[in-house]
């Protein structure tokens, strides 16, 4: 504590000094190139030693295989293979969520914001280290509910964007605005509530979504979306199988 706050006058008293001096205006200035290579530092062995079990750790999970893809996908409007994927994966991983952490809500609908998707999946061999570069950011799965008619504002704004595919629902682009709605099959009703599963980020008003801050509740079941994609190709390749995606024209211009 005396040494803190020997500290503390110290860096008051440098203040002090520093603000009483007398201010001069350069007139001049003259630049030189310094080189500096490692061995002008002395390397911390200790330090290395405790991180270097983790980096070692930590580069080769990013390195391990998870699954494996029949196809490339690439993000692209109003529909694409690897939008239609993560939009479906992001449904069927929060359905069985809310069995068990939010039982008696029903999510009929995903999104998958664009913005979001940094990269492609190649055909082939999916790494960890390639979903973390597909999705680099902590962003958590949340639930909101919506009526019909927010369902309707939400989806004109990706239709404004050129559209952008969704878990659970189909729809028609005329005129920038979202036509011939289904949700889960059915036709969209405006003043029914429904579930949407989509990200905190986006839940919070993320990339002009102002439509979902009024919604009427919000459920944050604790889990990164980053973790279910990782968890759900494990699931795959434990059970034998392989990632795929089809386009079904779930989004369509008029």
């Amino acid at each position: 504590m005396r040494l803190s706050f020997s500290y503390l006058l110290l860096i008051t008293w440098f203040a002090v000094a520093i603000s009483c001096k007398t201010n001069y205006v350069p007139t001049s200035s003259h630049t030189q190139n310094i080189s500096v290579s490692a061995d002008s530092f002395s390397v911390d062995s200790q330090l290395i030693q405790m991180y270097q079990p983790y980096k070692n750790n930590l580069e080769k999970d990013m390195k391990r295989v998870i699954c494996i893809s029949e196809k490339e996908m690439i993000k692209g409007r109003p529909e694409s293979f690897l939008t239609n994927f993560l939009d479906d994966l992001l449904l069927d991983e929060a359905k069985n969520i809310v069995k068990s952490s939010a039982p008696g809500i029903n999510p009929t609908i995903s999104y998958f914001n664009y913005g979001g998707i940094r990269t492609f999946l190649p055909k082939g061999e999916i790494t960890v280290g390639k979903i973390f570069e597909l999705m680099p950011f902590e962003n958590e799965l949340v639930f909101i509910q919506l009526t019909g008619n927010q369902i309707q504002e939400f989806l004109n704004h990706l239709a404004e964007k050129g559209g952008e595919s969704v878990g659970g629902v189909r729809y028609v682009i005329s005129d920038e605005k979202a036509t011939n709605i289904q949700i889960d099959g059915a036709e969209l009703v405006s003043d029914k509530k429904y579930w949407l599963a989509t990200n905190d980020y986006i839940a919070e008003g993320g990339d002009g979504l102002d439509v979902f801050t009024h919604r009427s509740e919000i459920i944050k079941p604790g889990k990164k979306i980053r973790t279910l994609i990782i968890e759900y190709m494990e699931k795959r390749t434990k059970n034998g199988g392989k990632i795929n995606a089809e386009l079904d024209g779930r989004v369509k211009n008029e």
